[in-house]
């Protein structure tokens, strides 16, 4: 799709005042206005938050690491 065209689109969302059509559109793209972290429950927040402290201290796998093991564990020939 050209940079134009969307631009076009944009443009025209913009411009919309039609609550159904924008509703349509936010529902289309998946977009929210609300912060998905808050959705989260407390014990994926607690496992998201020690996972980042482990990175910081230099621990954790790297994923070139993590991808050669999942690529030899599931797609032999």
């Amino acid at each position: 799709m050209e940079v134009a065209l969307k631009y076009k689109i944009v443009e025209k969302i913009i411009q919309s005042n039609d609550e159904d059509v924008l509703n349509q559109i936010v529902a289309l793209l998946g977009v929210s206005e609300n912060d998905f972290w808050h959705d989260l429950p407390e014990s994926v927040k607690f496992q998201i938050d020690t996972a980042i402290m482990q990175l910081d201290k230099g621990e954790g796998i790297l994923h070139e690491n993590v991808m050669a093991e999942a690529k030899a564990r599931f797609l032999k020939k």
